[in-house]
């Protein structure tokens, strides 16, 4: 055991001899001359012997594949439920509305969609162009019924400015 202990410590020692060194130590008795070697052992016995991991390519690949058709499926389902927001959302705000179309009435909500905005469209501006009519004529009314034309000149140019 003393010959293999020196072989082990100049480097010349199989992994089974070094196995076999490492067993032996750690038994309970010990001869004597090798009772001084036992904490130099126990170290080395520690540390374990770790071979360089290789992973396997297959195993690689398939992690990759995996991770990204969990991508995928993630991307998927948040355009789903985009769209079925979005479906929500037209409903809640043009549930009911229908467009006539050569005879046919298509109460499909997003095929229909680009004619509910146009009409909402129209809407505003005929809304705006009423308003700017209403507003003149009320300032003319007004001018109408003064009966003092420095007056009527004086409120002209108030409502100019």
């Amino acid at each position: 055991m003393e010959r293999l202990a020196g072989r082990f410590f100049d480097g010349d020692t199989t992994v089974a001899e070094e196995t076999r060194l490492y067993r032996l130590f750690r038994r309970k008795r010990l001869p004597a001359e090798l009772e001084r070697l036992r904490p130099v052992f126990a170290a080395f016995a520690s540390m374990g012997r770790e071979e360089p991991r290789r992973t396997p390519i297959m195993r690689t690949l398939r992690r990759a594949a995996v991770g990204t058709a969990a991508a995928l499926a993630l991307a998927l389902c948040l355009a789903l439920y985009s769209d079925y927001r979005e479906d929500r959302a037209l409903a809640r705000l043009y549930g009911g509305s229908y467009v006539i179309e050569n005879g046919r009435r298509i109460d499909d909500l997003g095929a229909i969609r680009g004619d509910i905005e146009q009409a909402l469209d129209d809407a505003r501006l005929i809304e705006s162009r009423s308003r700017h009519s209403v507003v003149s004529n009320a300032e003319q009314e007004v001018l109408d019924n003064i009966d003092d034309p420095e007056m009527q000149k004086e409120v002209e140019r108030m409502l100019n400015e």
